[in-house]
């Protein structure tokens, strides 16, 4: 037998479904929308030339000050000693494995350093060393190189060993 709970008698706590107020789920309350703002913006137009009238293309925007769109010299010559070397060993090695099909050479870990130091009577004027990717038919392993390169930016040895 179940006890009936008469309208209007106090049900300590209950809420109309029987359940105790304090464990009866409340929905959370519903988030308020973000403000609008007051006015938006809307982009400037953009002129139109009159019919007939020549048309002057625009001037390009100037870099930002302390900015340069142009190669640093240091950087080109630099440039120039890795692609020298790059193609000396690709050569060398296509000789020896013709399944070579590439080699890169991560310029960003490349380190180029200025030498005056002689080797017999050749002169050593720039030592690279860092890492060059040999690309064979199915893989390419991750190798240490070296070169060197003299006067003129002849390339006067390339070396390779694997990691």
């Amino acid at each position: 037998m179940s006890a009936a709970i008469k309208p209007g008698a106090a049900t300590s706590g209950l809420n109309a479904s029987g359940v105790p107020a304090r464990l009866a789920q409340v929905p959370p309350a519903a988030p308020k929308p973000a403000p609008l703002p007051a006015v938006v913006p809307t982009p400037a137009p953009v002129p139109v030339p009159a019919p007939g009238a020549d048309a002057v293309p625009a001037a390009s925007p100037e870099p930002a000050a302390g900015t340069s769109t142009q190669v640093a010299p240091e950087a080109a010559a630099d440039t120039a000693l890795v692609l020298a070397c790059k193609q000396k060993a690709l050569s060398i090695l296509k000789v020896r494995s013709p399944s070579i099909e590439d080699l890169f050479i991560d310029m960003d870990g490349l380190t180029i350093a200025k030498s005056d130091v002689s080797v017999g009577d050749t002169k050593v004027r720039y030592v690279m060393m860092g890492e060059a990717y040999i690309q064979r038919e199915r893989t390419d392993k991750v190798h240490r190189f070296l070169c060197l390169t003299g006067d003129d930016g002849k390339v006067l040895m390339t070396f390779f060993t694997e990691r």
